[in-house]
This record gives structure tokens, sequence and C-alpha cells, in this order.
């Protein structure tokens, strides 16, 4: 059977500046050579993906929207995919809307770039920049007792200093589907909750590849950096985290240095070397 990395995108293996230093990208054209799938495992859909990744970035696999859909790479082709029914985007709006929190539905896999839109917040500045990152590609939504459609996820956008305080609550009132915290990749500080169906999470699609692949759960790596990265990072058998990832991952796991000091390469040295 073969072996794994599993590794987050931002914040893990690009650095502040969004790009793959030279150390990282050594070491994974050096994973390729010895036959260990490279799978990058992030919260990007595929369109915010193309944004940082060109068709030579050296990886085999990649798993979008927090495993929502998988691709091969470079050739793009759509392995799976998964989308909340009508019913569940229903439901997670109703949920949502109690807490008064601004969200965005987005169009299925690989569309899921695409999205609607509910503001209760008369300033909300990520939610602000979000819509102008994808300017063309969203509308609001006029009436939502009228809405219905299928989707990938729900995000909702919350203010900074909330440090994940609604996610209780929504993992409660949606105990059949996903809910996800992550740290917002725009301002670094607002809190993002991240709605998903029940088998999608970063772990589940890992556990997906392995099957796939016949790959040995046991013999894989995943690094990581955020609170998304939480139930791959304990699945894994062997993890790390960088060291910019925030006290309740650096408390947990063992700690690499951050990804602008190529931490990437240190924890798959460090494994590659456990061997």
């Amino acid at each position: 059977m073969g072996r794994a990395v599993f590794t987050d995108l931002d914040g893990t293996l690009l650095g502040s500046d969004q790009n793959l230093s030279p150390a990282n990208h050594d070491v994974l054209e050096e994973l390729g050579q010895h036959g260990i799938l490279r799978v990058v495992i992030t919260g990007r859909s595929l369109f915010s993906c193309r944004r940082v990744l060109n068709k030579s970035f050296p990886i085999d696999i990649l798993v979008t929207s927090t495993g929502a859909g998988i691709f091969s790479y470079p050739e793009l082709e759509l392995l799976f995919d998964q989308a909340l029914t009508e019913a569940e985007v229903s439901e997670s709006i109703e949920v949502l809307n109690a807490l008064k929190l601004d969200f965005m539905v987005h169009d299925p896999v690989p569309d899921n770039h695409r999205f609607r839109w509910y503001q209760h917040t008369t300033h909300n500045p990520d939610f602000a920049h979000r819509l102008t990152l994808y300017q063309g590609h969203h509308r609001p939504i006029e009436e939502l007792d009228k809405f219905s459609k299928t989707s990938t996820q729900l995000v909702a956008v919350s203010m900074p200093g909330d440090n994940g305080s609604a996610l209780p609550y929504l993992k409660q009132k949606l105990s059949r589907l996903t809910v996800v915290r992550t740290t917002s990749p725009l301002d670094h500080q607002s809190t993002w909750y991240e709605i998903f169906p029940s088998n999608v999470s970063k772990s589940s699609a890992a556990a997906w590849v392995c099957s796939e692949f016949n790959l040995d759960s046991n013999e894989v790596f995943a690094i990581g950096n955020d609170y998304n990265d939480l139930d791959l990072l304990r699945w894994c058998t062997r993890s790390r985290v960088v060291a910019n990832a925030p006290p309740e991952l650096t408390s947990e796991f063992e700690i690499v240095a951050s990804h602008d000091d190529d931490g990437f390469t240190q924890g798959v040295v460090e494994w590659l070397d456990s061997l």
C-alpha cells in the first residue's frame, strides 16, 4: 500500500505572500519521486485555487472546499463532490438568521465560487471584502422565504472578536450537518462558520483518498495551521502544525517552523526520516 502527505494550503504550504517557497517546492518534488501521493486539502474553491496554483504545481490531488470537491491534478478531473439538499440549505439559513449572521450560499462544485448572499449587519468589512473579491460572481437573496436551492456550502462571516462563540449553538442546531470554524483568510481576524453536508470534512476527504488510491491510512502525514484542519490532524496518526497556528492547535500537536520559514519542509523531512 502507498503513502501520502496531506497539507493545508494557506498558512501552511504557502507563505504569507501566497507563493510556494523553493524549499517546499523541492520537497514536494522529492515526494513525487518517491511515489508518495501529494494532496493539497484546502477550504478554497477550485476557482480560488486557480488564483494561486499553476498547472506545474507539484501535487497529485487537489481537495477543495474542505472536502466537498476532489480533483486530480493538474488535469482537474472531478473525482468526488457533495452538496447540501434544498431542505438542508433552508434549515441552515433559519439557524443563521436566528443568530443574525451575514452569510453566503454557494453553488454546487465545481462552480461554488458563485453564490447568493444575505446581510443582517450594516457594516461587516470582511464580508464586504469577500463580495469585492468575487465581484461578478454573486447576487443578493431578495426574499429568504422563497429562496430554495442546493449548495456546496454556506459561509457565515462573523465580526472580529467573535472567537468562535456561535460554534456550539450551530453544531447543536445543525447536528446532522458538518459545521466548521475557520479564521478568515482575508483579514486573518474574523471568524467564518462553514456549513457542509454531514460527510464533508478534511478527514473524510483524506479517508476517501486513502481508500480510492489504496493507501495505508497509518502511513500518511498531515500538516495544517487552523481550526478547519483539526479533524484531519486528529484523524492522522502523524500530524504537525506550523508555528503560526493558534494556541488551541499548538498546544495539542507537535510544532514545526512557521509557513514563512518552510515549516512544511521541516515536517515532511522529519516524517520521512522516521519511516
